[in-house]
């Protein structure tokens, strides 16, 4: 039995992609165990995927920036902690600029 964590993140560029995807991800227990999901989202950020597009601006818990969903729940990134399996998706109902960064102003028509 390990103690990674498995973290499957969502990737999408609207310029590139046809269709958004998810990337799995496996992240040692120092890197997720009593952190904050923001921390764990750099790590893979800085070890596998440079690629990634995410935000973490003020850490502070007040912008509201970082927020997103992790298995399906909205949390800010800055504020919660990691879990052992996490899914982390953009807001939905949000104009997708690239990955889990989202359009903060605009709502994304549902139809």
């Amino acid at each position: 039995m390990t103690n990674n964590a498995t973290v499957k993140i969502f990737r999408f560029d609207p310029t590139v992609d046809k269709e958004p995807r998810y990337e799995s991800y496996e992240v040692p227990h120092e890197y997720w165990c009593g952190v904050k999901i923001i921390d764990t989202i750099r790590y893979v950020y800085e070890k596998f995927a440079p690629g990634l597009s995410f935000r973490e601006p003020c850490r502070q818990q007040v912008c509201g920036a970082c927020l997103i969903l992790v298995n399906k729940k909205p949390v800010l990134a800055c504020e919660e902690f990691s879990k052992k399996e996490m899914i982390i998706e953009p807001l939905p109902n949000r104009l997708i600029l690239k990955d889990l960064i989202i359009d903060l102003q605009e709502e994304k028509d549902v139809v």
